[in-house]
């Protein structure tokens, strides 16, 4: 018993120390932590003073479950509200299908129907936004007949948020 009790006094020690470096890394990463979020908060508001001083807005259109693998586009917007839709990787429409644009004023609203479009053999294409679409905060790119539709009826391909861009 004697041999226990000494080394009780030596475990109670390395036990506190163990507690004090574990807290005083836990406050350590805590304030790292908050260091970090008010960065956040910084440059985010540094992104948007950039985009407000901005000629251009770009957004990026990102592919579906069923986009072929690498299908990417871009939108880009003037601040008098033209713009261009910009697509990289699909494949050629069937014949009879051409790939259309559709504009959503707001997540629950209905898709105003844009353009259609084509891409060349490589799968690139792009199609210009006129500037009398009105806002819009969503923007998806379909397969549909190649006259167009009045409402999406195909597949989506790409899609991406504006957050409120103007056509």
């Amino acid at each position: 018993m004697p041999i226990r009790s000494a080394w009780l006094p030596a475990l109670v020690t390395v036990l506190g120390v163990l507690a004090i470096g574990t807290t005083a890394w836990a406050l350590l990463l805590r304030a790292e932590l908050s260091d970090m979020r008010t960065e956040r908060r910084e440059l985010r508001s540094e992104v948007e003073l950039l985009r407000q001083q901005a000629n251009a807005t770009a957004y990026r259109l990102a592919p579906t479950a069923d986009a072929p693998v690498g299908a990417s586009g871009m939108a880009f917007f003037n601040l008098d509200g033209t713009g261009v839709i910009s697509v990289t990787n699909l494949e050629p429409a069937p014949a009879g299908r051409s790939y259309q644009i559709w504009y959503f004023p707001s997540p629950e609203a209905e898709a105003i129907p844009g353009a259609t479009f084509e891409v060349d053999e490589s799968g690139t294409g792009f199609m210009l936004i006129p500037a009398d679409v009105g806002l819009f905060t969503d923007v998806i790119v379909t397969l549909e007949p190649e006259a167009g539709s009045t409402s999406p009826t195909g597949p989506i391909v790409l899609s991406g948020a504006t957050g409120g861009a103007r056509g």
